[in-house]
């Protein structure tokens, strides 16, 4: 089976920022969101962060482009906002949405490059714009307008929960 044929810079692209796959999983399965502040979060920051720069060296196409911008700007706004103290009352909404818009800006080019250019010989779909690739990525933009939906509903209820009567 052969590869895909990735420059330098996008293979430390590709091999940098799949640990990160597994880590949102396991942060979002966990804790609902991704805590930024925990050791597996700080981890998780370093791989999304190592994607984030490479993605906007190594694409392509505008689209590639916009979704590599707002990764960087989402993970720069989510790993700041506890220092900006006139935002820290609103720290766990923001850090919470733009981590999770993160997790979108991740998943969503893995899906797309992974059926597009595997397997090597005969990928699952043609191009970025066939069927099966169009319905992945509208899948895991649903699942991030559910998942966020559910992750500040979440937290709106603890608040609540949390305040005297």
């Amino acid at each position: 089976m052969a590869l895909p044929e990735l420059s330098a810079l996008g293979w430390f692209h590709t091999l940098g920022s799949i640990p990160a796959i597994p880590l949102s999983l396991w942060l979002l399965a966990r804790h609902g969101r991704i805590p930024p502040g925990t050791r597996l979060g700080k981890l998780w920051l370093v791989f999304m962060f190592i994607g984030a720069l490479t993605g906007v060296l190594v694409v392509k196409t505008p689209p590639g482009a916009a979704v590599a911008a707002l990764s960087v700007l989402s993970l720069t706004v989510g790993a700041l906002v506890g220092k900006v103290r006139p935002l820290a009352r609103h720290r766990w909404w923001i850090e919470t949405s733009a981590l999770s818009v993160a997790t979108f800006t991740l998943f969503l080019p893995s899906v797309t490059e992974t059926l597009t250019r595997l397997p090597a010989e005969q990928p699952f779909a043609a191009g970025p714009v066939a069927p099966l690739v169009v319905t992945f990525q509208l899948t895991i933009l649903l699942l991030l307008i559910v998942g966020l939906t559910y992750q500040l509903t979440a937290m709106r209820a603890r608040l609540k929960a949390a305040m005297p009567a």
